[in-house]
């Protein structure tokens, strides 16, 4: 399960409960094959979590394990060839063959299941479906499935409104960074942020370049600020014991 509990510049990042579809559409573990075929052609959806009487996620189903039962109909004993392949290549084949088999969601779905946390970053879940190879992940709250995030809602976050970005950052440049904005315009075009003024200090305008860069939907942040003292070699003056 990804988790975060770093501090986030607030509003800048999106999380899993901002973009999650909600209600999900389960099943049991006793839902026949065909009938989680029939819950994904009527419901749009290419994956089905799977939970027990208790509510309890024990599993998924995707489009991509409903296919096993086409490309694989009658799965037949490994033939040499496999025999001979790496034990992952052996314990792969046997997975398809499986899945292939299979007559209802217990049998073919996937277990154990990665999941995220509602309050995963945007950032964090795309790691997980990097890493893993996945298209969506089950969004968990108290132990209860919450929501689905899949790739095309991680897109989302390129969709966000240029002048709701740039009003996000000028907040959180005053509230979180403590800038002054006297002097300092923030732009935001097609994704990409323009700062322009004079901050006080030069650590004040690589902060909030930084800063900028991290909010979600943002493609590039040029960084056209001066600054009226440059303390890139002042040392902090510690207290004297």
């Amino acid at each position: 399960m990804a988790t975060t509990n770093a501090a986030r510049p607030r509003g800048l990042r999106l999380l899993a409960r901002d973009i999650m579809t909600t209600p999900v559409i389960t099943a049991r573990p006793e839902t026949t094959v065909k009938d989680l075929a029939a819950i994904m052609t009527t419901h749009r959806i290419s994956g089905v979590p799977i939970v027990n009487e208790e509510l309890e996620l024990v599993g998924i189903v995707t489009e991509g394990d409903l296919l096993y039962k086409e490309v694989l109909p009658r799965p037949a004993e490994p033939s040499r060839l496999v025999r001979r392949l790496p034990l992952r290549g052996v314990l792969r084949a046997e997975e398809q063959a499986r899945k292939a088999e299979a007559a209802r969601a217990f049998e073919i779905m996937t277990s154990p299941v990665l999941t995220v946390a509602e309050t995963a970053t945007v950032h964090e879940i795309a790691q997980v479906m990097v890493a893993h190879g996945i298209n969506r992940v089950v969004v968990m709250r108290a132990g209860r499935v919450a929501g689905i995030v899949s790739r095309a809602d991680v897109l989302k976050a390129f969709r966000r409104p240029d002048a709701e970005l740039a009003e996000l950052i000028r907040q959180s440049f005053q509230h979180d960074l403590w800038i002054d904005l006297s002097d300092v315009t923030v732009e935001v075009r097609d994704g990409v942020v323009f700062l322009d003024g004079t901050v006080e200090r030069r650590s004040e305008r690589e902060l909030a370049e930084k800063w900028a860069a991290m909010a979600d939907g943002v493609v590039e942040v040029r960084n056209r600020l001066s600054y009226r003292v440059d303390d890139a070699h002042v040392r902090p003056i510690l207290p004297v014991r």
